[in-house]
């Protein structure tokens, strides 16, 4: 008989945890939102060596985000993808504000920026339509996105490069990468895993969003209508099949009446107490909603956007309320500066410093937006009395004057370019950062003017046929521009003297994965012997007056001029010296 404690017949032992896939490659874009997917369709078109991942099943199918930008519109011609967003997308040319059911006036947004970008007006495409269209371009590119791929740990090596940890579908991998780009939304685990601080606000009060048919009561471009106690906001989404009006209806929710708001409240909830705000006080009605969800806003922006080799990106990095509809722009263009830069360095035109430039540039711009959008926010949800006395006596008088006047005077173009995001403006020293007593100039660390008639000599190569400067950025890389006769030479010389930012990579035809615990990098001979230069009319009206030679990087921005240009805009030290000249 057996005796007791002695060993019995033995188990199968536990099989032992199989170590990780290890795979390697030079950007890992961990979130396939629109911010991510925009990552690596740059990373796509630069030739760098890239991979998505997600922790989703597949795409996203609701979504809040939908307006693009005209300054978005000129990242994704650069992909060669405009056409493919203006045939999807809503054109919302007007924005009307109002107060309750009355309209005070409107200001055509056609009219304001046609001048100053080939895409003026707001574009309404939803989040959910931005992803399908990035996600199709890089699975045609051999990008497909890694879904179901999630985050679990970050690491480093001793030479500085990041080891990531994910589930996968087949089981764990483990990503050896020389830089990761954390593109995975507002409550970031990469940013949890840096531990960096996501500081800003959260709004006290809960917000409605939903997808109405049948829409009565609003026009064909974007309404604001302000109440004592109220707003709504409305962009249109076109018409269905069947033909009905479609729009996209954001709110406030007070609590009601009787005590505070019942947090859980499910989807009819939310769409009766946002129908009887926006019918009772707004006349606006509709017949149904596809979606409706409630959310808290918040305004908040990370301390660091760049902690090693990771980098955070879009919502990971900040988030704001929807006043304006900034948000997923100002993610799309986060990806176009941080890709252009890793770029720069992966081909060896620019040392790790030049990184830091991402931090310089992108977060003084979340900084900006997030303080404007709370105090638009505040203004329009505050129930203080001074607050509700402005919205319902001081607006209705005051607006309608500063709507017929804004598109006779400069303000007309300043507030275009505030709400296109095209008057972005980044310091092009070597650090990112003014120097003592810099000031900012119409040009120098802006996006390159847009001259619609450039008078380009010739076919731009790779270039659309619009026929405007911009059509030379189709082809994104660094490059000079000349400005009438008078510019030929200072074009010259600027072209001589960045000649080893010429300096690629061998365009790879695909992209991902590279096996073996090392990430690869495929160094190849440049493309051209140095800078390509453009030679245009001169352009006074824009900026660009005869004799004006501009530097421009490959995400359109001028980081350098010579000529006909203010002298306090000019830089103390010579552009990015951290870039390799």
């Amino acid at each position: 008989m057996p005796v007791a404690g002695a060993p019995g017949p033995s188990a199968p032992s536990p099989r032992a945890p199989s170590p990780p896939r290890a795979v390697a490659t030079d950007v890992l874009i961990v979130g396939a939102g629109p911010t991510g997917l925009m990552a690596g369709a740059w990373c796509a078109r630069l030739g760098l060596r890239a991979v998505v991942v997600d922790a989703k099943a597949g795409p996203t199918r609701e979504s809040r985000a939908l307006g693009l930008q005209s300054r978005s519109l000129e990242v994704y011609r650069q992909l060669g993808l405009a056409d493919a967003v203006e045939r999807e997308s809503v054109p919302a040319r007007d924005i009307s504000p109002g107060i309750g059911r009355r309209l005070l006036g409107t200001i055509h947004l056609d009219q304001v920026g046609h001048r100053l970008t080939p895409f003026p007006g707001l574009h309404i495409l939803e989040q959910s339509a931005n992803e399908r269209i990035l996600a199709e371009h890089l699975a045609a590119l051999g990008r497909p996105v890694a879904w179901g791929y999630a985050f679990r740990s970050l690491g480093t090596t001793p030479e500085g490069r990041a080891v990531v940890d994910l589930d996968s579908p087949s089981g764990p991998v483990r990503v050896r990468a020389r830089y990761v780009i954390a593109a995975d939304g507002a409550s970031s685990p990469i940013r949890h895993a840096l531990g960096t601080d996501f500081e800003g606000t959260t709004s006290p009060f809960e917000f409605y969003v939903l997808d109405a048919l049948g829409v009565q009561g609003v026009g064909d471009g974007i309404e604001v209508h302000f109440s004592a106690e109220h707003f709504a906001l409305c962009f249109p989404m076109g018409r269905d099949a069947q033909g009905r009006r479609r729009a996209r209806l954001l709110g406030i929710l007070r609590a009601p009446e009787a005590g505070t708001g019942a947090p859980g409240a499910d989807a009819r909830e939310i769409e009766a107490r946002a129908r009887a705000v926006l019918s009772g006080t707004f006349g606006i009605t509709y017949a149904g909603t596809a979606w409706a969800s409630r959310y808290r806003v918040h305004h908040r922006v990370a301390a660091a956007f760049r902690t090693g080799a990771v980098f955070l990106a879009g919502d990971a990095a900040h988030i704001h309320s929807p006043v304006g509809a900034q948000g997923m722009n100002t993610g799309l263009q986060d990806a176009q500066n941080l890709v252009c830069l890793l770029a720069d360095v992966l081909a060896g035109r620019a040392d790790e410093t030049a990184l830091d430039r991402y931090e310089a540039e992108r977060r003084p711009v979340a900084l900006t937006l997030t303080r404007t959008t709370d105090r638009v926010f505040a203004a329009v949800t505050s129930l203080r009395p001074l607050a509700r006395l402005v919205r319902s006596v001081v607006v209705p008088v005051v607006l309608p004057v500063v709507l017929r006047l804004i598109p006779r005077s400069p303000a007309g173009g300043r507030f275009f370019g505030y709400l296109s995001q095209t008057r972005i403006h980044y310091w092009m020293g070597p650090d990112g950062r003014p120097a003592a007593g810099q000031r900012r100039g119409r040009v120098l660390g802006r996006r390159l003017p847009w001259v619609p008639d450039a008078g380009h000599a010739g076919p731009v190569p790779g270039g659309d046929g619009r026929g405007d400067n911009h059509e030379a950025l189709n082809r994104p890389a660094w490059q000079v521009h000349a400005y009438g006769p008078a510019a030929v030479r200072g074009a010259r010389e600027l072209a001589e003297r960045h000649r080893d930012k010429a300096a690629g990579v061998a365009r790879p035809a695909s992209g991902g994965w590279a096996s073996g615990a090392a990430p690869a990098r495929d160094d190849g001979e440049p493309e051209a012997p140095g800078l390509p230069v453009h030679a245009f009319r001169a352009a006074p009206e824009h900026g660009l007056p005869d004799g004006t030679a501009v530097l421009v990087r490959p995400d359109g921005f001028v980081a350098e001029v010579l000529g006909a240009v203010a002298p306090e805009a000019v830089p103390s030290r010579p552009v990015a010296s951290s870039l390799r000249t």
